[in-house]
Order: structure tokens, then sequence, then C-alpha cells
């Protein structure tokens, strides 16, 4: 990545070296300054017999983000990210096991992207970017997971095409990430995860038929092995899905989807679902279906699966999931989701056999201010090996 980074600059220098001075400073002065403000309480709490201890924080942060006006196709962005504890409410011990400070309950604050972005819009191809550097990514299988204050992000190389109509096709290089809610609180390989040369993948997006819309993603480890010589768990990623809106009803559409790994030991993994909604008044309603065989099924990083809400980055056994969920839009900017999903795990497999219940409520006040209210409860079998728990989360947003 460091020889990735320093390539892109060098063509950087050049660039401005051909160009004017006062054209340079055009490019900073007409640049954007953008922030995305949060303050964030969370509680989770373990039911007993659980011996884990309880987790609570409140913090304050987000994003404050510059990025350049494009100079001859190429433009520079730079953004902070940091969570703050406020006050003494909470102690930093309790705020470890939250997802919103660090893993030893610090504060979180680094440069979370740095990135040279180039449009080849000189050479004709207008619709053909690269981005290199730290960056957010937004693919079905490696996304930024924003569900706490701060998104996953990630060092990575990104090709995006728009050339063919209704088509989006972007190839990817990534090589490191800040962890699930970038609670590591910088940049690391996981290369005993992903093998010590990272990964590579191929990302598209289809909307070329009326009313069906098409994602896929294949990510290929590049490395069999990690930096220690050790052969790495999973060797690729595979996931696709599709929504077909129905001519009937309002809003009335199916979903199914597909996903997979293929193991360097052991079986492989098959993942696939469905999900169908409707809207009547201002309830939609949607029903929903995932089954997972033969071995876990991993994703990079995001939350692929209809049946999934809350974890979304970890291994997920075998198992079989339904469930459904009610949205209520009782007056404009305001909507109040309501789910549950019941996972059965395979026999021979124990972690992810549990029911969940989980409450959304959204009110914007403004276009740019917002707030969320989250409450989820969580019932592990007596078999399962991890603990019942609830978490309830409220969020403020600011944008500006």
């Amino acid at each position: 990545m460091k020889k990735i980074l320093l390539s892109a600059i060098a063509i950087a220098s050049l660039t401005q070296v051909a160009s004017a001075a006062d054209t340079i400073g055009e490019a900073f002065k007409n640049g954007t300054y953008s922030t995305k403000a949060r303050v964030f309480y969370f509680n989770r709490g373990f039911d007993a017999p659980s011996t884990a201890e309880n987790a609570q924080a409140l913090t304050a942060g987000g994003i404050m983000k510059y990025e350049t006006a494009a100079l001859n196709g190429l433009k520079m962005g730079l953004a902070y990210y940091g969570s703050h504890r406020l006050g003494g409410l909470y102690s930093r011990d309790e705020g470890k096991g939250t997802s919103i400070l660090g893993r030893s309950g610090e504060d979180l604050a680094f440069l979370g992207e740095a990135y040279l972005e180039y449009c080849f819009c000189a050479t004709g191809l207008t619709n053909t970017t690269i981005k290199v550097g730290r960056q957010q990514l937004a693919t079905p299988l490696i996304q930024n997971h924003d569900l706490r204050i701060l998104p996953s992000v990630y060092e990575a190389a990104i090709l995006k095409n728009k050339d063919i109509q209704d088509t989006d096709i972007e190839l990817g290089y990534v090589q490191s990430y800040t962890g699930f809610t970038s609670k590591d609180n910088a940049f690391l390989d996981f290369n005993s995860k992903w093998g010590e040369d990272g990964l590579a993948y191929i990302s598209l997006k289809n909307s070329s038929i009326p009313n069906l819309s098409l994602r896929g993603q294949y990510i290929q480890a590049i490395s069999d092995t990690d930096k220690a010589g050790a052969t790495i768990a999973v060797n690729d990623y595979r996931y696709v899905d599709a929504k077909y809106a129905l001519p009937f009803g309002k809003k009335t559409y199916i979903k199914a989807q597909y996903g997979g790994n293929a193991y360097n030991v052991g079986e492989d993994s098959t993942m696939y679902g469905a999900k169908v909604g409707t809207s009547m008044g201002m309830f939609d309603f949607a029903l929903l279906y995932d089954k997972i065989s033969d071995n876990e099924f991993k994703a990079v990083e995001s939350g692929p699966m209809y049946s999934d809400w809350q974890q979304g980055y970890g291994n997920y056994e075998p198992s079989e999931a339904f469930g459904g969920q009610i949205v209520a839009h009782p007056m404009s900017g305001m909507s109040l989701k309501v789910g549950y999903v019941d996972v059965a795990a395979d026999d021979g497999f124990a972690r992810d056999d549990f029911s969940e219940m989980n409450v959304d409520a959204k009110y914007a006040f403004t276009d740019n201010s917002k707030i969320r209210v989250r409450y989820s409860l969580k019932d592990q079998t007596e078999t399962a090996s991890r603990e019942d728990r609830d978490d309830f989360r409220i969020i403020y947003y600011l944008n500006f």
C-alpha cells in the first residue's frame, strides 16, 4: 500500500508542477469541508447467570473532512475520525465493550481518510475514476458498516467504471482496515485472516432490466498464507443478490441472495436467503429467510444477510433463520421499525442459536439534524455459547 500511495503522490506532484500556482490555489480554495457529528450513548447488559461485564459509554465525535476541488481530474481528501468520552458518568473500563471507544476504553482519534482520486476525464474516459489511500467502501461484502459512532474504513486502491449503461463496475485491492466500527483506532492488515498480500475484488451493480436490480461481488485472497507462513482459513468470498419490484400493491418486492466461501481446509460454505415485502398506508411489511450450510459463512465487513441486524462482521455458523419486520411512518421525518428473527443452529453447532427482537426509531428535526433510538433483546438458547443480552442506544446526528 505504501508503494501505491507513493506512486499516486508522485502523479499528483507532476500534475501540480504542470499547473499554474493560482490554479493549484483555486483547487484548495474551492474545496469542500464537511462535518458529520454525533453524540452516542450505548448500554449493553448481560443477563444472569452470565459473568460477562455490562458495558456503557457516552461519547461525542464523528468525521471532519476536507476535499479539494478537482485539478486536471485529480483531487485529494483528508478526514479526522474521533470518538471522545463525555464527562465522568462512565469509566473507561465500562466503555471497553461498547465499540464506540477503543478496546481498552480509550478515545478514538486518527486520520481516517487520506486519498487521491483521479478522473480519467481528459482521456475521454469520463466514467472512470481511481481512488487510492484511506477511504470508505460500499460493496456488498466490504462496506463501512456504520453501526456505531464511526464507520469502518480501509487502505485500498479502487477503480470504478460506468461506461456500460445502467452498470457500475468496481475493481479493488484492500490491504488493511480499522476493524469493526474503527475501534482498533488504527489501520491493521488482518493478514491472519486475509493473507499476507491482502484482498482483490470485483463488484458489480446492474439495473438494465426494468424493475430488477442486481448486485454481486467476488473477493479473492491474493495469498493463502499469512506473514507467519500459516494457511489462512478462507480462500474467497462470493455474493450476489437481486431485487424485483412486483407489479401489484404498493412498493411490493421480492429479494433473493446467495453467498459462500471457499475454504483452504474444510468444506466450503453456502448461504442463501429470500425476502418479500409490501406497503399499506403508513406501514411497510417484510418477511425473510436465510440458510447457511456446511461451514461458517464469512463476510469481510458487512451485514449482507436479511436476518442479520446486529453482528454483520463475524463468522456465521450453519443455521436456519426466519424473521419479519414492520416499519411505521406516522409522520413526516419519523419512522419506527420493529423486527424479530429466530435463528436455529444446525446439529453440532451452538453459538448462533438465538432469537432477537429489535426496535429502531428515527426522527429528523431538519435535513441536517436527527435522533435515533435503538433497542434489541437477544435471547440465546440454553445450549448456546453466547450470553443473553440487551442493547440500548441513543444517537444524535448533526451534519454541516
